[in-house]
């Protein structure tokens, strides 16, 4: 299933942890895009199928334009020849609030450490 964010309806934030890595790691950086990429493409990365089934059926219901619940999505970034993770972010889109839409309503997109939850 195909995830669009339209522009102006999200806040991506990702916490202290994060950007600090990210500020000063550029194959960090790159992971944590592709990362997002593969989040705005439906692609959930390692979490349950659970989950995998749940993003999926909320995706539909957001589209629809009754959604309030969250989408997660799992990510390990991998060293290359040994395969050992290290490090595992999450992304998470929040939920939307109902109401008019203000800035209050718009929907988050965090990027976390898997610990940080």
């Amino acid at each position: 299933m195909t995830q669009t964010l339209k522009a102006g309806e999200h806040k991506l934030v990702m916490t202290r942890l994060v950007n600090d890595r990210v500020a000063g790691d550029a194959e960090f950086a790159k992971f944590v895009w592709a990362s997002l990429v593969r989040f705005n493409r439906g692609d959930w990365g390692s979490v349950s199928t659970d989950d995998w089934k749940a993003n999926d059926a909320d995706l539909e219901s957001l589209n629809s334009g009754g959604w309030y619940g969250r989408i997660l999505g799992s990510y390990c970034l991998l060293r290359p020849r040994t395969n050992t993770i290290t490090a595992v972010i999450w992304i998470i889109r929040g939920r939307r609030f109902g109401g008019l839409p203000d800035a209050r309503n718009t929907a988050a997109i965090t990027v976390l450490f898997d610990y940080e939850y």
